[in-house]
C-alpha cells in the first residue's frame, strides 16, 4: 500500500538527538491529501488536513530482523469534516509545528465524517 516512505533529514537529526539524550520522541501522527512522493528534504506534509489535529500514538520497539531493531508508532485519526482521499501520513515530534521524522505517500484511502484510519508506522534500523 505504501508507495514511498522516507525518514527525513530532520528525522536523522531526531535520531542523533535521542541518542545523546536530548530532543523529543517522534510520536505524533498526521494525515493529508498530498500526492507528491516523499523526499528526504520534506519538512511537512504536502497538503495536511487542517480539520484534524495530530494524534499522539503509542510507541513500542518491535523486531524486524534482530531484537528491538524497529521503532513503531500506532495512532488513529478520525475524519472531522467532509469526505476526503487520504494519500499521505507523517510522524512528528510535536503536536503542532515541530519536526517531521518521516513521511509516506500511498494509494488513496477514502474517508467520510467519523471514519477513522489506524496508522502503524515503523522505522526499522538495518546494519547493511
Amino acid at each position: 500500500m505504501v508507495d514511498v516512505i522516507k525518514v527525513t533529514d530532520a528525522g536523522m537529526s531526531i535520531v542523533t538527538n535521542r541518542l545523546k539524550d536530548s530532543g523529543t520522541s517522534p510520536d505524533y501522527v498526521h494525515w493529508g491529501t498530498g500526492t507528491t512522493g516523499a523526499a528526504n528534504d520534506d519538512t511537512a506534509l504536502e497538503t495536511a488536513s487542517g480539520h484534524e489535529s495530530r494524534t499522539q500514538g503509542a510507541m513500542t520497539q518491535q523486531t524486524t530482523n534482530v531484537s528491538n531493531d524497529t521503532y513503531q508508532v500506532v495512532g488513529t485519526l478520525t475524519c472531522a469534516t467532509g469526505a476526503k482521499a487520504i494519500t499521505e501520513a507523517g510522524l512528528f515530534d510535536a503536536s503542532t509545528s515541530g519536526n517531521m521524522f518521516l513521511r509516506g505517500t500511498f494509494s488513496a484511502i477514502n474517508v467520510n465524517v467519523a471514519d477513522s484510519i489506524e496508522f502503524t508506522i515503523k522505522a526499522a534500523f538495518d546494519q547493511a
